[in-house]
């Protein structure tokens, strides 16, 4: 069994999530050496508190992200983080389960998104159900 599939099977047990799973394979693709090493779970990291979308900066983003807030409270009811290579995977996973979206482009579709620099991708405020939604890439 090579390292990346050792690292997807951590993840689908839970004993890692999926941005541990990102780091790893990111380390394991960067550093030879580490390719060698064997994969060991890591300890899971204390989320840190959401910050801003990024703006556009010119760097390669990673990261999927998703935020639907309440307008009236402000505090956030879902914050989703998804490393952009999962992303490609899920939405080549999902494909097969969504045959009405046949002739979307999901190469072009993660393509764009992986060259693109950081920022907002869709931002909508619903008034009637007082949510804010933001989906970005940072």
């Amino acid at each position: 069994m090579n390292e990346r599939q050792e690292i997807l099977e951590l993840l689908a047990k839970g004993k890692i999530n999926a941005e541990e799973a990102a780091e790893i394979l990111s380390s394991v693709e960067k550093s030879p050496e580490a390719a060698a090493a064997p994969v060991k779970p890591v300890e899971p990291i204390a989320p840190k508190a959401p910050e801003a979308p990024a703006v556009e900066s010119g760097k390669k983003p990673s990261w999927f992200k998703v935020r639907v807030r309440n307008l009236e409270t402000g505090k956030n009811k879902v914050t989703v983080n998804i490393p952009l290579g999962m992303v490609d995977f899920g939405l080549k996973l999902g494909r097969h389960f969504a045959p009405e979206l046949e002739g979307l482009d999901y190469e072009e579709l993660t393509g764009m998104m992986k060259n693109m620099g950081s920022g907002m991708l869709v931002e909508v405020e619903d008034e009637e159900d007082n949510e804010h939604v933001q989906i970005f890439v940072e």
